[in-house]
């Protein structure tokens, strides 16, 4: 069984979200001996290829129109929301959330031509549609309901053993609560920040931690920034290495993600098999991937935030709780069972084309 897999998308100097999860799929399905894994790349991208090389340690192939014409037993898989192959063979695409169609988390030009790339790819002649979790999967079936007996949920990992780690230190930081992930306005650094000064008006001792680089609303976020009254309680750590994002969850005292959407939310998870507790929104897929293992707050009130993050902080036993449980919640999902799954999508067709 031979698969397509594109990684035109990839960014080896800067590798977050989707990329963790082209990566970590990627080097599993590698592994595999019932699988020949070829990575594919866009002609755009041609300066890109030897750096990308390098760092997948194989050869990549590019795509022409006509890549995949009279392969047997051969799919093409665009893990990043895009279908750049032609029908000779069968085509898998995995969505990661539907946040293009959400108005108020997109600049203008963006949503409109999100949704336009998005439709243009769902409506194409797709044998399969993997999520990655069940909320993502009612919101591609809310917008195209036909697409229900070809989308599978396969649910991400969160482990953290590649690439190998190495330790994250920062003598200024001290003991602090973390937020991680890009700092746009649907991940909502805001209301971290309100919730923080709460507890800078009641003295803790701790510092802020909001590690990652701008998005959308960034300057709605940097004014902010500018009015909290403690600036010396506050580091932006831009862009984390992923092969440092483990020790900053390990030191740190709490991780606190109120997002007002994911797809997902891998940065949850990690932080659970960490042993760092967590706080996070009390609803849609946060909801789903936590379960019990979690204090969950309304992502719009500050102030249920910086409840749940006193109770945390003023409770050994909760803290610990927390870590039990948000380690055996974590324990639940894993690359490996991602990769079984998805593998088993690609046998049902190919069954099914043969």
């Amino acid at each position: 069984m031979t698969i397509y897999f594109d990684i035109s998308t990839l960014n080896p100097d800067k590798v977050t979200g989707v990329g963790v999860y082209m990566l970590q799929l990627w080097e599993r399905l590698r592994k595999r001996t019932d699988l020949v894994v070829i990575p594919v790349l866009k002609l755009s991208r041609i300066k890109k290829r030897a750096k990308l090389e390098q760092f997948l340690n194989s050869k990549i192939q590019l795509i022409w129109p006509w890549t995949g014409m009279g392969s047997k037993n051969a799919l093409y898989h665009g893990p990043d929301f895009k279908v750049l192959m032609n029908a000779f063979l069968p085509r898998v695409v995995t969505v990661h959330d539907m946040v293009v169609f959400e108005k108020s988390y997109n600049n203008p030009a963006f949503y409109t031509k999100g949704i336009k790339e998005l439709t243009q790819v769902l409506n194409k002649k797709l044998n399969a549609v993997v999520v990655n979790s069940e909320f993502t999967k009612s919101e591609v079936l809310k917008h195209f309901p036909e697409l229900k007996q070809k989308t599978h949920v396969t649910y991400l990992g969160c482990d953290r053993t590649y690439p190998p780690q190495v330790p994250f230190e920062d003598d200024r930081l001290g003991k602090y609560i973390l937020f991680l992930g890009t700092l746009e306005k649907r991940k909502n650094p805001v209301a971290v920040l309100d919730a923080f000064k709460i507890l800078c008006d009641q003295g803790t001792d701790l510092k802020l931690v909001l590690a990652g680089t701008w998005g959308y609303g960034e300057n709605e976020i940097k004014q902010a920034l500018v009015r909290f009254p403690y600036p010396d309680r506050v580091f932006h750590l831009n862009y984390v290495p992923n092969n440092q994002v483990a020790g900053l969850f390990k030191n740190a005292q709490a991780f606190v993600f109120p997002s007002l959407y994911e797809g997902f939310g891998i940065p949850v998870l990690e932080a659970m098999s960490l042993g760092c507790p967590v706080i996070t929104s009390d609803k849609g897929v946060l909801r789903e991937i936590t379960g019990d293992a979690a204090l969950h707050a309304s992502p719009t009130e500050p102030n249920e935030i910086a409840q749940s993050l006193i109770r945390l902080l003023g409770s050994e036993e909760l803290k610990q709780s927390l870590i039990t449980k948000g380690r055996i919640q974590a324990a639940k999902f894993t690359w490996d069972k991602c990769a079984e799954e998805t593998v088993n999508i690609y046998k049902s067709i190919l069954k099914a084309t043969i």
